[in-house]
């Protein structure tokens, strides 16, 4: 009896359910305030915004490159709540897994090696799965990839939908440039390799990479949005997310895990595609550099990696006399604990979901709910000096005003900007200097900067467990100060619900 057909599906199912829990975390990210709104501004008013209308500290133009994904995002939300968001999140992960898979199984049935890669993969993936519109750049990549590869096992028209994908590709996310830059980087080394060999491939690859060049025109800013990838992509980023992978300690161990495998490959004489080898080495490199492309590293690698430990495994058996044929109940047992496993994943990816009702949370933790909700309840409005971080959060809830700074960063403010925002919140040196420059009228921060309070023409209207709120007290005054200095500003001590938004 053929053994592998019979335990296919159930590691498939068990490495499915294992994707399903590690993509299912229920707290809302920072910025989906923002996308949603943006989503429904731009999906209710027909048009694209090409300046800034939710800032006051921002100058010039507004290039929004995830706009349609933004759109999808509120659309999902419009119909379904928080629920469609997740939902949506989670068949997106299942898809990239299933589509990786199959690309998988057409070359190979070891399923040691499937399990082993994809579970390392999850893990890899699971780090930057928030809800954001890089979800779109986490799909187009393995859809890239899958074409590409369909196209070298003999398919030439896969070649076809490849421009179509960077369409799509760049109306959602700026993680298109990483894209277009590695199917260069494909058909840069394999016109090499053709150069040597006398091979036709570079012909179809160049054709295909033309029409994806010009797919990149096809957005609502044309070649004004290359040029702004061109300026921004190479501006240093005072976010976590974009520091430097620790390469000795334990963080991103499964990441860490599958560069070493991918380097064990290179000592073993199997078959290898020489832009294989280049791109996983490309996304290495920015992998380490910046800890947010280790997932396009990890996607990178999956239609190699795997298959070559598959390849390794297989020529490690034929040398060897070790072939054990187990009986039908050990068969049977190896079943039932497989099923048993991927039970358990559903069952604590059901318990998550249950406790939240299926749908997202506020972290009361890292948003500032009391205050937002003071400023809401007394209808304090204006110009709102708040934390980076917590922008967005304050776009969404106070539609009536404008905020200091947000996490769109360098699409709408220059980094000189948000630095001296994170300043004045820390209270770092010279943190009154942003105070000078800018018509604030309220104050919205945290609870680092405690020289605030003492600080002339500011006076503390509301403190709450995470955040602190400022009215102007020097000309032009506030209406919310005088409401505070005749006790006419209500405090509202209900508990809250988390339930997004």
């Amino acid at each position: 009896m053929d053994y592998s057909r019979f335990y296919r599906p159930l590691v498939q199912v068990l490495v499915y359910a294992y994707a399903l829990n590690a993509f299912t975390f229920v707290y809302a990210d920072p910025d989906l305030f923002g996308h949603i709104t943006y989503g429904g501004e731009i999906w209710n008013s027909g048009q694209i915004p090409l300046t800034d209308p939710y800032a006051y500290t921002s100058q010039g133009p507004w290039i929004n490159h995830e706009w349609l994904m933004e759109v999808v995002f509120y659309l999902l939300y419009d119909a379904w709540g928080s629920s469609g968001l997740l939902m949506f999140r989670l068949v997106l992960g299942l898809s990239i897994i299933h589509l990786l898979t199959d690309l998988y199984f057409s070359r190979s049935n070891n399923l040691l090696a499937y399990a082993l890669h994809f579970i390392l993969l999850t893990h890899v993936l699971a780090f930057g799965f928030a809800m954001r519109p890089q979800l779109a750049t986490y799909f187009f990549l393995p859809a890239l990839l899958y074409l590409v590869y369909d196209f070298f096992d003999g398919n030439r028209s896969a070649l076809i939908l490849i421009p179509p994908v960077f369409v799509l590709w760049v109306n959602c996310h700026g993680g298109v440039v990483a894209g277009l830059g590695i199917f260069s980087m494909i058909v840069a080394v394999e016109t090499i390799r053709n150069a040597f060999t006398g091979g036709s491939n570079w012909k179809y690859l160049l054709a295909a990479w033309v029409g994806s060049c010009l797919a990149m025109l096809v957005n609502p800013y044309g070649i004004d949005l290359l040029t702004f990838f061109l300026k921004t992509i190479p501006q240093a980023r005072d976010v976590t997310e974009w520091y430097g992978l620790n390469l000795f300690d334990a963080s991103h161990l499964h990441f860490k895990i599958m560069v070493l495998l991918f380097a064990a490959t290179l000592l073993f004489p199997v078959p290898k595609r020489w832009w294989e080898v280049a791109i996983i080495l490309f996304g290495i490199y920015f992998g380490i550099k910046h800890v947010r492309h280790t997932v396009l590293t990890g996607l990178l690698m999956t239609p190699y990696l795997p298959l070559q430990l598959a390849a390794i495994m297989g020529r490690f058996r034929s040398r060897t006399s070790f072939s054990p044929a187990l009986p039908r109940l050990a068969h049977a047992l190896m079943a039932v604990i497989i099923i048993a496993f991927a039970a358990f994943q559903v069952n604590v990816q059901a318990f998550k979901l249950k406790r939240t009702g299926f749908e997202l949370k506020v972290d009361p933790g890292y948003f500032p709910i009391h205050a937002v909700r003071f400023l809401k309840e007394n209808r304090i409005h204006g110009n709102i000096l708040v934390p980076t971080n917590w922008g967005q959060y304050v776009i969404f809830h106070l539609p009536h005003s404008k905020v200091s700074s947000d996490g769109r960063y360098w699409t709408v403010y220059e980094p000189k900007l948000v630095r001296q925002n994170m300043v004045f919140h820390k209270g770092w040196q010279g943190w009154q200097y942003f105070l000078k420059f800018y018509p604030h009228e309220i104050i919205l921060t945290g609870k680092e900067n405690r020289e605030l309070e003492k600080t002339p023409g500011w006076v503390k209207i509301f403190e709450g467990p995470r955040a602190r709120v400022f009215a102007r007290t020097s000309r032009p005054w506030h209406p919310a100060y005088f409401k505070h200095r005749n006790q006419l500003l209500k405090y509202n001590p209900d508990p809250i619900p988390l339930r997004f938004p």
